[in-house]
């Protein structure tokens, strides 16, 4: 599926239906191997959370050491300015949560399998 803005909820439909999707992200993080999402209209969250499993696209120029390094990009961004997304994410593992009567849940949503492709700039 391709996620087009104007299909509106349709988009979460097919996304809970995919076995895979696949996501560009703006940057890779070294330190926890994590990945990091920017929203944008047509960039919708449900492809990354809700597949079973995630292909998570980036560029090799845009893998960071670490979370500082990605909050100096940020910050760079903002004084050039340059228009902020509403929702940055940072995939870095399985979901977990302990909400519900202390009880440690792993798992509750996004990918249970990560495959990072990583590519050459041009």
């Amino acid at each position: 599926m391709v996620w087009d803005p104007a299909r509106g909820s349709e988009n979460i439909t097919q996304a809970e239906q995919a076995k895979v999707g696949v996501v560009y992200a703006e940057y890779g993080l070294t330190e926890s191997g994590g990945v990091v999402l920017f929203s944008a209209p047509e960039r919708g969250r449900s492809l990354s959370l809700l597949p079973e499993s995630s292909i998570f696209v980036l560029r090799k120029s845009s893998i960071l050491p670490r979370v500082a390094q990605l909050a100096e990009k940020l910050h760079q961004k903002a004084q050039a300015g340059e228009r902020m997304p509403s929702c940055i994410n940072i995939i870095s593992g399985p979901s977990s949560t302990a909400d519900i009567e202390l009880i440690k849940v792993v798992g509750v949503h996004g990918p249970v399998k990560a495959v990072y492709l990583i590519i050459e700039d041009c």
